[in-house]
């Protein structure tokens, strides 16, 4: 018996019982000597059996290519689900970085509160022309004298004491501006930062505003009975009592944190001779001095001359004039 043969080479591989199955109807439907001239087989003479094996091989073969195929499909089908979720986790990912930035900004930073004060110990020849002086300079640097007092008599040592308030940024300028009122002996400052006490009180302040408000609204809308309207009312002046002290320690903290506090103690000392060698300055102004107190002696003196010889003008006179007839009769 001869059968037509293919001439392509057959994959091996092991065959599913539905594939031997199909190969078996295929090869009942065969008819010798038909159609395999035009599809490009040969013949040969083979026996059935080789026939049906070759059958179940080919029919093998086919199978691993079409799993193949199908998992090719799979992988294109999971990258292209794979790529959209990619896609829409980044695009996630980056709306929330959005959404944590959005929400959370950076808060303002605050100014510090500090609160500037210093002492200051000069030497002055006059007590009075330095504390004229230190007036002007107060209202020169757009400050104010809060508290001033002096002790002392002329002819003795005098010694005074003003406290100057000054505003905070022209606290550095004015205590470089004090030194020219007389000889420096002392200076200290300090400044005490009070940022923390000040907004906490602020906070502090903000909040029983809006507990306030609350017990307003509730006393406002209460319909219930007299015991719990007296309530409300006791509570609501508690909160006032409270509003009114803290709003007392914040404007405290704001007087002192806007307006620095200086202590000068003026010490009049006559011909004071400092430890070290005085500036040119300090020195044009105390010859000046000297010679404007000479000056001044000088004219005190003639005048307490001529006062001491009023009343001898008519004796001397009266007498003058005897001494003049008589020189003149004698010739």
């Amino acid at each position: 018996m001869k059968q037509l043969l293919p001439c392509r080479r057959l994959k091996t591989g092991v065959c599913s019982g539905a594939s031997r199955r199909k190969a078996r109807a295929g090869l009942q439907n065969l008819q010798p000597g038909t159609g395999f001239a035009a599809a490009g087989y040969c013949r040969r003479p083979i026996h059935g059996a080789a026939i049906i094996g070759l059958a179940l091989l080919a029919g093998c073969a086919g199978e691993p290519m079409a799993s193949d195929a199908v998992k090719g499909k799979s992988v294109q089908v999971a990258q292209a689900d794979m790529a959209p979720a990619s896609a829409t986790s980044g695009m996630v990912a980056g709306e929330a970085k959005l959404e944590t930035e959005v929400a959370s900004p950076k808060a303002p930073t605050l100014p510090r509160k500090i609160i500037f004060t210093g002492e200051v110990t000069l030497i002055c020849e006059d007590l009075d022309k330095a504390a004229a002086g230190l007036e002007g300079r107060a209202k020169e640097f757009g400050g104010y004298i809060s508290n001033a007092n002096q002790t002392g008599a002329r002819g003795e040592t005098r010694e005074g004491s003003w406290t100057v308030r000054i505003a905070a940024e022209k606290f550095d300028a004015f205590l470089k501006a004090l030194p020219a009122l007389g000889e420096l002996q002392s200076s200290s400052r300090k400044a005490d930062d009070v940022s923390e006490e000040f907004y906490d009180v602020a906070a502090r302040l903000k909040n029983k505003k809006i507990e306030e408000a609350r017990l307003i609204e509730l006393l406002q809308k209460a319909t219930g009975k007299l015991t719990e309207v007296l309530t409300v009312e006791k509570e609501l002046s508690r909160v006032r009592d409270e509003i009114e002290r803290i709003e007392g320690r914040l404007r405290f903290l704001t007087n002192q944190t806007d307006l620095s506090t200086i202590t000068i103690t003026l010490r009049e000392v006559k011909n004071f001779v400092p430890e070290g060698p005085p500036t040119l300055a300090t020195q044009v102004s105390r010859s000046f001095g000297n010679s404007l107190d000479a000056l001044k002696a000088f004219v005190v003196g003639l005048l307490l001359l001529v006062v001491a010889l009023v009343p001898w003008l008519l004796p001397l006179s009266l007498a003058g004039w005897l001494v003049f007839r008589f020189v003149k009769k004698r010739r």
